[in-house]
């Protein structure tokens, strides 16, 4: 195109040239008519009309020169902005195919709760997971109206974990509350059971204490187990035949239970021994016998002791002590209704016993009486069942 437009100007500069010279001829061709006297020149009409289609025929192709050359501007233009708009397109088709980045996952507010059921003394050891890290929490204890009983502010960890034991009251009625824990704007609840106290505190009646056999040999353990007032102190005192002492002591645990032991330090002395376990002013008498393996005087104290005071449906309750060898033992199961379960089993050759009953989803929840039975002798222990 750029030689065409070459060859054109060319022509154009040649027949301006060429006008040029008919130009002059013509203004000299005047100026002879111009004189009197008459020159004949010659008749150069049809070079000039050759010459007048030429250039109407260049200027025709120079108009349409012109015409292509503004068309090949406004296709440059279109071409470089296409290719603008394809360029943005392909940048936000790379910036579409990238992935955009996962978020990171929000573990929600959760409360786990040690147990479901607690006495007025217990602590609620509670932990919480989800909460915005290294912030204050709130944690509050809500009877079952939604109102504040209690309410205590802690920190999270820098993972969003809160660890917070909330120490229980007697003052707080038994019933249904909720541990509710705030954390900005998360909110998270976990329901308890709050049960009285005194269900498994011991009275003259429930105050108990056995050891775990009636015959012991020298250098043997003996272990002294009952339930009591939860959280106080139990005290025993062991008497052996010539009157020497051996005392001891322990602490009764949040479920009514305890456990003391006595180890002696050299044998001890074989015959009739006694020991005295006492707790808030009441006093349990136990009589064992230390030699090799049997009673010297050929009888064996009746004793009857559950492993615990406190049982939820679904537990096994052992009932355990001594009696007469090779006799049996019965139990009978009382609920606060009058419902009755009589388990039984029969004595070791040593006099101990094991005795087992299996607390059913469908029996009642409350204080239930135990009564022991070995021969003539019974027992009656308290037990409370909670849901």
């Amino acid at each position: 195109m750029l030689r065409d437009y070459a060859t054109i100007t060319l022509g154009v500069l040649t027949l301006l040239a060429t006008s040029a010279a008919v130009y002059g001829i013509l203004t000299i061709n005047t100026q002879i008519q111009a004189k009197p006297e008459q020159v004949k020149i010659p008749d150069y009409t049809a070079e000039l009309d050759s010459l007048k289609s030429q250039v109407d025929s260049i200027n025709s192709q120079i108009g349409s020169m012109s015409t292509s050359l503004a068309t090949l501007d406004t296709l440059k233009n279109n071409v470089a902005d296409i290719s603008g708009k394809l360029s943005d397109l392909q940048a936000k088709e790379s910036t579409v195919q990238q992935p955009a980045p996962s978020p990171t996952p929000v573990t929600p507010l959760t409360i786990v709760l040690d147990k479901s059921n607690y006495l007025q003394t217990d602590t609620i050891k509670i932990t919480a997971l989800g909460a915005n890290p290294q912030k204050t929490v709130d944690v509050e204890l809500l009877d079952n109206t939604g109102f504040v009983v209690l309410h205590k502010i802690t920190w999270s960890d820098s993972s969003g974990k809160v660890s917070y034991a909330m120490q229980l009251s007697n003052a707080l009625p038994v019933g249904n509350y909720q541990v509710q824990i705030i954390s900005d704007q998360q909110t998270s609840t976990q329901p308890l059971t709050i049960i009285a106290s005194s269900t498994t505190s011991t009275s003259t009646t429930t105050f108990t204490a056995q050891t775990d056999k009636a015959v012991y040999n020298t250098g043997d353990f003996i272990q002294v187990i009952g339930a009591g007032q939860a959280g106080t102190s139990v005290t025993g005192v062991l008497t052996s035949p010539t009157g020497k002492t051996y005392s001891t002591a322990t602490t009764i645990q949040s479920d009514g239970s305890f456990v003391m032991f006595f180890s002696p330090s050299q044998p001890y002395e074989t015959g009739n021994w006694s020991i005295l376990v006492t707790n808030l002013g009441q006093t349990k008498s136990l009589a064992i016998s230390v030699g090799t393996g049997s009673s010297s005087s050929g009888s064996y104290t009746f004793t009857a002791q559950t492993d615990k005071a406190v049982y939820n449906k679904g537990d096994l309750i052992q009932v355990s002590g001594t009696g007469q060898p090779n006799t049996t033992i019965s139990a009978v199961f009382t609920s606060q209704s009058g419902q009755t379960y009589t388990p039984t089993t029969t004595a070791n050759s040593d006099g101990t016993y094991h005795l087992f009953f299996l607390i059913s989803q469908s029996y009642e929840t409350g204080n239930w009486l135990v009564s022991v039975t070995n021969l003539s002798q019974s027992k009656t222990l308290s037990i409370y069942i909670q849901s």
